[in-house]
């Protein structure tokens, strides 16, 4: 299995993450349940296990940099889709090739908005505007989780659970 590290591509890192047990159930979890943006959750942690510490300005800019995208493609799509399966259920087959079309487009949103993310990152760091933080470098303490979850308003405990989760799993990677 690769390292996190060897994951250069921000989504190449959370196909293999977001695989792991527990991490889809708790990112979805956090998206229904809180408003959490899972690509902007699974970025947090991309970017400390590069050694790339977020501070608020730097995740408020990549915040105002995908709102759009997510808001007017990423989103809806997602919307559609569970509609789709909560009004027609699974069991007729031609709708159901149509609801994973729309989930084949939402996840190709979604990868356009990683791939954004990626870009804003590799910004900062040939403008020497990304911090690094040499106690991130190899690990993943969960330090970007907590800011990011803090700053979306989850509550400690919440938060707690989340980067153990997170923190867990990334070890056995």
């Amino acid at each position: 299995m690769l390292s996190p590290n060897q994951l250069d591509s921000l989504w190449d890192f959370s196909l293999a993450l977001y695989a792991q047990p527990e991490v889809a159930d708790t990112c979805l979890r956090l998206q229904d349940e809180q408003g959490i943006n899972v690509n902007l959750l699974l970025w947090c942690v991309w970017l400390e296990c590069k050694g790339l510490a977020l501070d608020d300005a730097h995740l408020h800019e990549a915040q105002r940099r995908i709102r759009g995208w997510d808001q007017h493609y990423v989103v809806p799509l997602r919307h559609l889709r569970r509609r789709m399966k909560a009004e027609f259920g699974t069991q007729d087959t031609a709708i159901e090739a149509v609801r994973k079309h729309i989930q084949q487009a939402e996840l190709a949103a979604e990868r356009e908005l990683q791939m954004r993310l990626q870009r804003v990152t590799q910004q900062w760091l040939e403008q020497g505007t990304a911090t690094t933080s040499a106690a991130m470098a190899g690990g993943c303490r969960g330090e970007n989780l907590r800011r990011y979850l803090d700053q979306a308003g989850v509550n400690r405990g919440a938060i707690d659970t989340v980067v153990q989760c997170f923190t867990g799993v990334l070890r056995n990677i």
